[in-house]
């Protein structure tokens, strides 16, 4: 659990720095602030920290919606494979703290012997390096930590 903290913690200061840094270039410079990129791929199974890399992804006829809830938020649907990708403002993810990614589509949607009630649910963590300057709209990449069901 001390890890977790820590991660959040970490994620957060980065949040911060890059919103800071985006501010300034922004108040000098009239540039949009930085866009936070959030990629990865649903699972469509149950468990806790789920390895998406071993377990099915959420397939293209049954689509789910994957939200990023924090500050401003963004909000993506799985492709064919599974995968998503989406956008954030960097302040409003810095302002608000630690994000996390919620799959609130049933699971009996992707694999109808999985349960109809709980969600998905993972932390976000860093999925790359700060891409871009700072002085152009940069973008920081994050991925989601790993997925666990919840009941609801």
């Amino acid at each position: 659990m001390a890890s977790r903290t820590a991660a959040s913690t970490v994620l957060a200061v980065i949040a911060v720095a890059a919103a800071a840094a985006c501010a300034v270039a922004s108040a000098a410079q009239g540039t949009k602030l930085g866009r936070l990129v959030v990629t990865g791929v649903v699972p469509c199974n149950t468990g806790t920290l789920i390895d998406a890399a071993t377990s099915p992804p959420w397939k293209l006829a049954n689509n789910a919606s994957v939200e990023l809830r924090c500050g401003g938020g963004g909000g993506a649907t799985t492709s064919q494979n599974g995968s998503f990708a989406m956008e954030a403002d960097v302040a409003s993810a810095a302002v608000a703290g630690a994000c996390e990614l919620v799959v609130d589509t049933p699971l009996a949607r992707c694999d109808a012997r999985l349960p109809a009630a709980g969600r998905l649910v993972s932390d976000v963590q860093q999925g790359g390096t700060l891409v871009g300057r700072l002085l152009d709209g940069a973008l920081l990449r994050l991925a989601p930590a790993g997925f666990s069901f919840r009941m609801a």
